[in-house]
């Protein structure tokens, strides 16, 4: 007999669900809490080592950059950049993959084909040499490199929405609705699609964590944004020089990357375990 597995939510994501919310909010509000000019320098006050902790009494709390510039109020800004960006960039990327996954196991035939052989492509190629021949070729920026992350990433929605199509194609429910007369569009929407989108879900959620750390691995190679423009990989870029005297202008940004990813990885795990009902029932 099988029992159905309950998996409430653990403390520890109830916190990282909080905390990634808080900090959405913060930088997606920075202009409120945080009004200051990210272009004005102040070379009288550059390289102020960080006041939190009583590093010192600078009165910056993550202490100040080459320029002057407030670490602090950069790194919300640069927060809201890169998940800005990372957000469109998932949305482009489930867009192109859902697509070519429903169009692979709908139409069949040389269609399907053709998207095999495209991801086939894609999966030979990595994904830095693409970013850095679609750079040559059509500069850097904002607009280019979600363009890109949508470029390199899409192939695990397709694989996914492919083979989940095909294996609910061949259950006796869908049969019975084209032996009805229901179109494929229909059965498409009101039956694949519905029994499917706990696995896109978690597919999204998973692939956020990949996206941003994708979007600060091109921005730090200079693939993205451009300074005096910021965003998390530009900021860890512009301090890897300055390590060994000051710090905190990389290791602070790294921090923050490391907790937005293991937020959005840890959560992305729970609702796997939540959503599959391979793991919610147990003989």
């Amino acid at each position: 007999m099988m029992k159905q597995r309950k998996l409430p939510m653990p403390p520890y994501i109830l916190f990282l669900m909080l905390l990634f919310t808080a900090i959405l909010i913060y930088a997606f509000t920075a202009e409120i809490h945080s009004p200051v000019d990210l272009y004005e320098v102040n070379l009288r006050e550059r390289l102020m080592p960080p006041s939190i902790f009583g590093f010192s009494d600078s009165g910056y709390l993550f202490g100040t950059d080459y320029l002057g510039r407030d670490i602090f109020s950069r790194l919300i800004y640069a927060t809201r950049t890169s998940l800005t960006i990372a957000f469109v960039g998932l949305f482009l990327t489930a867009v192109l993959g859902i697509t070519l996954g429903v169009l692979a196991a709908m139409c069949g035939g040389i269609v399907d084909d053709v998207v095999i052989f495209l991801v086939n492509i894609r999966a030979s190629l990595p994904g830095l040499l693409i970013g850095l021949v679609a750079a040559t070729i059509f500069g850097s920026g904002q607009n280019m490199l979600i363009i890109l992350i949508a470029l390199i990433q899409w192939t695990g929605f397709t694989r996914q929405v492919r083979g989940q199509i095909i294996k609910i194609k061949q259950e006796n429910f869908i049969e019975c609705s084209l032996a009805m007369g229901a179109s494929k569009i229909r059965i498409l929407f009101e039956h694949i699609m519905s029994n499917i989108s706990s696995q896109l879900i978690i597919t999204s959620t998973l692939n956020l964590s990949s996206i941003i750390l994708l979007e600060s691995t091109l921005s730090y190679l200079g693939l993205g944004i451009q300074p005096p423009d910021t965003s998390l990989g530009v900021m860890v870029s512009t301090g890897r020089n300055q390590l060994t005297n000051s710090w905190w202008l990389a290791v602070i940004p790294i921090i923050v990357i490391v907790i937005i990813v293991m937020c959005v990885s840890i959560i992305g795990d729970w609702l796997r375990d939540k959503l599959d009902p391979k793991l919610q029932n147990k003989s």
